[in-house]
């Protein structure tokens, strides 16, 4: 069984994820080398020879088609992209996990012959992506503005007693069961526009929400009655707000995500199982003088993530112009080995 989703997502502050802390206790497969140097072609050769196992495939924000890591649930493996980034090395190695320096299958020849096209190919790549980040703060100062808005008229006692009721009905608490809130990147800006993974089955329910705050405060408020419930409860933070609030909530063993969508819609869920509209948590009288700038605050946040998605897909043009270099003088015959190396000892792993 197989599971997808992003290893991270770029920030206005750079790139963030929460892969890293959250599989501390793995042992940890960190394949360094650069573009074009087969870590994204390696992950899907493993993950496809042990997809009869439970597998989790993360994808990369910038460029969907590729792999960031790998992780094998079972035997407590993963494998993962250490470069920038997301660059990591293991504290301990050959305890908490090893290098897999992937550098070496590249032959210097090529490579060297174009030296000049390749840092060209790289700071224009960098540039996009500096290009990118602007656009990110601009969307998040928007979302910020849109939810401040909404704090100052929200209904707290309301809302939280409505959390309360809605936990009750939808998470009857388990016995001896450890629940724990998991911080897992499901959404992410892409050079394809938005996109979300949600597990298998997975029904979304959309929270109609222009002012953003309730949505905010509700996802948040059930992943602790969640995890206080014995539940695993998943939840993604905004990739562009300043306070990077839960966005996404997951509970996967219900079977249903709670997703904070403003417009009351969600390109990347063409078939939402159902919708909540927050208004009804909000004072009339407190927003009536706010609702101009939220609309404004969302037009111009859709206007901008339209923007920014194009700069990514310019930015992944570069970047597949750059690794086509790397791709011309990898050494294919010895990256096989090393793969097949890699799976043999994940064989013999219990």
């Amino acid at each position: 069984m197989q599971r997808a989703c992003f290893l991270g997502s770029a920030t206005p502050n750079g790139f963030a994820t929460p892969f890293w802390a959250a599989h501390s206790d793995f042992y940890g497969y960190y394949l360094k080398g650069g573009p074009g140097t087969g870590k994204s072609t390696l992950m899907k050769k493993i993950a496809a020879e042990f997809a009869s196992e439970r597998v989790t495939v993360y994808h990369c924000a910038s460029d969907p088609r590729s792999l960031d890591a790998v992780v094998l649930e079972e035997r407590g493996v993963f494998f993962a992209d250490a470069t920038a980034p997301h660059e990591a090395s293991t504290p301990l190695p050959f305890v908490t996990g090893e290098l897999v320096d992937l550098g070496a299958v590249l032959r210097r020849e090529p490579i060297a012959a174009h030296a000049a096209e390749i840092r060209a190919l790289y700071a224009q790549n960098q540039a996009a992506h500096a290009q990118a980040r602007r656009g990110l703060s601009g969307i998040g100062a928007m979302e910020d503005t849109a939810s401040a808005a909404g704090s100052s008229a929200l209904l707290r006692e309301k809302l939280r007693g409505y959390a309360a009721r809605l936990a009750k009905r939808m998470l009857p608490p388990k016995k001896d069961a450890d629940g724990r809130i998991l911080q897992r990147q499901c959404h992410a800006l892409t050079p394809a526009g938005g996109i979300t993974y949600l597990p298998e089955g997975c029904g979304a329910v959309l929270l109609h929400d222009p002012c953003r705050a309730a949505g905010e405060m509700l996802l948040t408020l059930l992943s602790e009655h969640a995890a206080a419930r014995g539940y695993c409860a998943e939840i993604t933070c905004s990739q562009t707000q300043t306070a990077r609030p839960v966005t996404h909530l997951i509970l996967p063993e219900c079977g249903t995500a709670l997703i904070l969508a403003p417009e009351g819609t969600d390109p990347a869920v063409p078939q939402p199982a159902g919708f909540l509209r927050m208004q009804r948590f909000y004072d009339p009288a407190k927003l009536r003088g706010q609702r101009s700038l939220v609309r404004f605050c969302n037009k111009t946040a859709a206007e901008l993530k339209q923007q920014t998605a194009a700069i990514l897909a310019d930015a992944l043009r570069l970047h597949d112009e750059l690794e086509s270099y790397y791709i011309g003088a990898l050494d294919l015959p010895a990256l096989d080995r090393i793969t097949a190396d890699l799976c043999a000892r994940m064989r013999e792993t219990p």
